[in-house]
């Protein structure tokens, strides 16, 4: 990753790591399919919003956030660099029928308010689904990206935090979120957990 020469962020991941992406959009998509034209929030959503403009057809809105992105609109779907709001997401109580945080818990601090922002923007009975490597993925990732090169090396020296099943049900816990399903995928280096707004 880097920026472009008009000071916008370029993505130029390995096409591995797109790969990757790609398994994990596969495991999530039931989730914007279950609900008539949801809204959705993106939090860490990348520089351009990629997911949330892949999906566009099925949203009824869609609002991409990252601090790295370059804010955009894209027909229904609205990229915002959230850097300046220190940590917040700015998007009303209960805007959301949908949030996703895909690859993206294991570069924050554990205290991250992002868990608990998402929630807040999220409608009661709203879904919260986040996607992250497991424990047991931390030397193969390195090997695939410090040694073979396939993976991104700068996103996984910024991996700060392997996040145990207990530590991720006890944050969506702490948050307002009742969990209705947690599950490993990618051989045991991936998982996903999915809890409801209460």
């Amino acid at each position: 990753m880097g920026k472009k020469s008009n000071d916008e962020f370029e993505d130029n991941w390995p096409l591995f790591e797109k790969f990757l992406g790609y398994l994990r959009y596969l495991k999530i998509r039931r989730y914007i399919e279950m609900s008539p034209k949801p809204v959705c929030v993106d939090i860490g959503c990348g520089f351009n919003g990629r997911f949330l403009r892949s999906i566009s057809k099925k949203i009824r809105k869609g609002y991409g956030i990252d601090i790295r992105a370059n804010e955009k609109k894209y027909g229904n779907v609205m990229v915002v660099n959230n850097s300046r709001f220190g940590g917040r997401i700015p998007l009303k109580d209960g805007t959301a029928d949908r949030v996703f945080m895909l690859a993206v818990l294991e570069h924050l601090d554990m205290d991250t308010p992002l868990v608990a922002e998402g929630a807040r923007a999220l409608k009661k009975g709203g879904l919260f689904v986040l996607t992250t490597p497991t424990p047991f993925s931390k030397p193969i990732l390195e090997f695939l990206s410090f040694k073979l090169h396939l993976i991104s090396v700068e996103s996984i020296a910024e991996h700060k935090h392997y996040w145990t099943e207990g530590e991720l049900r006890r944050k969506f816990s702490s948050c307002g979120l009742e969990v209705v399903e947690y599950k490993k995928f990618q051989c045991g280096c991936n998982e996903l957990i999915v809890g409801r707004k209460r």
